[in-house]
């Protein structure tokens, strides 16, 4: 289940970006800041299920906190 709904994130994630870098839109990049924030978030989810006691899975969260944080700036200003 979230292999599925991480594949479609990263596809929507990927489209952003590439329509972002072709058509020199830089108001979509916090909308794709916010897709990676949610795919960290489903990453480090995948981790905790599998039970691995490393670092990783706290890393990927950690990192979806900072990328929601600044994507919300974006949004402001």
């Amino acid at each position: 289940m979230l292999k599925k709904i991480r594949m479609t994130i990263s596809i929507i994630v990927l489209g952003l970006s590439l329509y972002g870098l072709f058509s020199n839109h830089n108001e979509m990049l916090p909308f794709t800041m916010a897709g990676l924030a949610i795919l960290m978030v489903i990453m480090g989810a995948e981790e905790r299920q599998k039970n691995r006691k490393s670092y990783r899975s706290y890393l990927l969260f950690g990192v979806s906190a900072l990328l929601l944080l600044v994507s919300i700036e974006g949004f402001i200003y």
